[in-house]
Parts: structure tokens; sequence; C-alpha cells
């Protein structure tokens, strides 16, 4: 991947994936944030024997996680993401 900004990555999605993200709140950014920050750090594990990879990326109180494959240049198809948010505080 280039030093092309995040927002010209191209998300592609079944249907099925699509209801999955929307029900669980991710949005496209947050999706393309993180292959990006994959993609240009390396920071990314390889599922073997598949084709697929496996991110993750702190945006503020939240973690999201992404499981995408390449799908072209400048292309990736989502498998599926989640997400968690924390809160840590003093005692």
């Amino acid at each position: 991947m280039s030093s092309e900004t995040y927002e010209s990555i191209k998300v592609e999605k079944t249907d099925q994936v699509t209801e999955l993200l929307e029900a669980r709140k991710i949005m496209d950014d947050d999706i393309r944030m993180v292959i990006h920050n994959a993609e240009t750090k390396e920071e990314k594990l390889y599922q073997q024997g598949s084709d697929k990879f496996l991110a993750k990326l702190r945006v503020a109180d939240v973690t999201f996680y992404v499981e995408y494959s390449l799908a072209g240049e400048g292309a990736y198809t989502v498998h599926t993401a989640y997400s968690h948010r924390t809160e840590l505080g003093e005692e």
C-alpha cells in the first residue's frame, strides 16, 4: 500500500457482513482506519491456510478488530469486524 490516506481505501462487504457491522455500529471509516494502519505499519496477523488478515486499532476508547483480505489495488474484502470499549479509571 502506498502512502495514500485511509479515505482512499475501497471496502467490499457482503450484504450479510454489512448488516452485521451496522448492528455492531462499526462504520466504514473505522474499518478503513484499521486496514490503513495494518497495511502501512505491517501490524497485522496472517491467518495461515487462508488469504485473510486480522488487524486491530485503538481509536479513543474503542478498539476495533477487522478480518479482511486483499481484493485488488487499494480494495479490501471485509469478512467481519468487532469492537470493544474500555474505560480505565484511577482508584
